[in-house]
This record gives C-alpha cells, sequence and structure tokens, in this order.
C-alpha cells in the first residue's frame, strides 16, 4: 500500500512539472497533497506506553454525568485546550470553549469534515465552528480518513479526556456513552498531543459560514 501510495505521488508530481496548464498543474498539485495526507496517514506506527499515574475519572451517559465531567475538563484549562471530534454540535460543550478562549486559553480544534459541514441538515455545527473562529480560536476540518471520529481533549499538556462520548446533545441526553479523563498525566497527553498534531496537520482551516 505504501508503495503504490509513494508512486501515485511521484507520477502526480511529475505531471505538474511537466504540464503547461495552469488549472492541471493546480489540480495535480491538490492530488498531489492529498496522495501525501494518505501517505502519512497509512504509515504504521508504533503502539504508545505511558506510566499509569495521575488520577481517573470516568463518568456515563445518558444524563448529565457525562457531560458535566465534558465540561469540567475544558474549565481546569489554563493554558491550552486541542480537540478532536467526529460530531460538533453540543451547545455547553461550545459555551465552555468560548469562556476558555475569553481566559486567555489557546484552543485547537479538528473536526471531521463532512459530518459537521455537508452533512449538517441543522446548521448547528457550522455556527458552533464559526462562532470559535470569530472567538480566535484555531479550528480546522479533516477528510483524510474514512470518518474523523476521535473523541478526545487535550489541556495544559497533562490531562486527556476520551471514550466514547460524541460533543453532541445526542450523545449527553440519549446515547449510552462512556467518558475517560485521566487527570494530570503528561506523558499519556504527550501521546495524544501527537496524534493531534498529525490530523491538524492533514485539516485545513474551516471556512466562516453565515
Amino acid at each position: 500500500m505504501r508503495h503504490l501510495i509513494y508512486a501515485t505521488a511521484a507520477a502526480i508530481a511529475g505531471a505538474a512539472a511537466l504540464t503547461a496548464d495552469p488549472a492541471q498543474a493546480a489540480r495535480s498539485n491538490v492530488a498531489e497533497h492529498t496522495a501525501r495526507m494518505l501517505l502519512e496517514a497509512s504509515s504504521p506506527r508504533m503502539s504508545n506506553r505511558a506510566p499509569a499515574t495521575g488520577e481517573l475519572e470516568v463518568a456515563f451517559s445518558p444524563g448529565k454525568a457525562a457531560l458535566d465531567l465534558v465540561l469540567r475538563v475544558i474549565e481546569s484549562a489554563r493554558g491550552q485546550v486541542c480537540v478532536l471530534a467526529y460530531s460538533f454540535t453540543s451547545a455547553p460543550v461550545v459555551r465552555a470553549l468560548l469562556a476558555a478562549r475569553k481566559r486567555g486559553v489557546a484552543v485547537q480544534i479538528v473536526v471531521d469534515e463532512a459530518n459537521n459541514t455537508g452533512d449538517d441538515r441543522s446548521g448547528r455545527a457550522r455556527a458552533a465552528l464559526s462562532a470559535l473562529v470569530n472567538a480566535g480560536a484555531d479550528v480546522r476540518v479533516i477528510d483524510v480518513y474514512a470518518i474523523h471520529h476521535d473523541k478526545v481533549l487535550i489541556v495544559d499538556g497533562r490531562t486527556v479526556q476520551t471514550g466514547s462520548f460524541n460533543y453532541s446533545d445526542a450523545a449527553a441526553r440519549r446515547n449510552s456513552e462512556n467518558v475517560l479523563v485521566n487527570w494530570d498525566n503528561p506523558a499519556l497527553a504527550k501521546a495524544y498531543l501527537t496524534h493531534f498534531e498529525r490530523n491538524q496537520r492533514q485539516a485545513r482551516p474551516y471556512r466562516l459560514s453565515y
């Protein structure tokens, strides 16, 4: 698979270099970028180990507990919040992130593009992303994978929230979901930040929708 992607990227790059048609060159550049992103996505990665330090906290939905734990993680941020999301329509989560921006916290978000733009029939996801862009957050959308199914918060390079919980009203009120937080585990946070940074590189800035 990797050899095929290497060959595809090389062929596209060669075509772009040879063509005199600006439009064709632009299309080739886009295709080359996509091929290189697929190469990075398909590259084998070793698993990561982190020491069992800090404190674990878990909550479940439906009910308030899972959402409340997610909100407490965001509210604990003093310097940085990194978000990886599939569904991103939760008004309480958006409000917590906007409050973090008002405290001077750097907020960086990568979300699944299709689920939060083209498939967003209610407009709630686009409104949420637009509000965060206007507040100065770094908001990006990603379409490199079949779906971008991460549900992760990384706070201040120390705390990680993960689990099945989408940042949506359905996850809080109707679904059976779980939220797991490892408070104060920098080694685990570093592993998740590496994953976040890879996906952020593969994503592109969200364009405001009005």
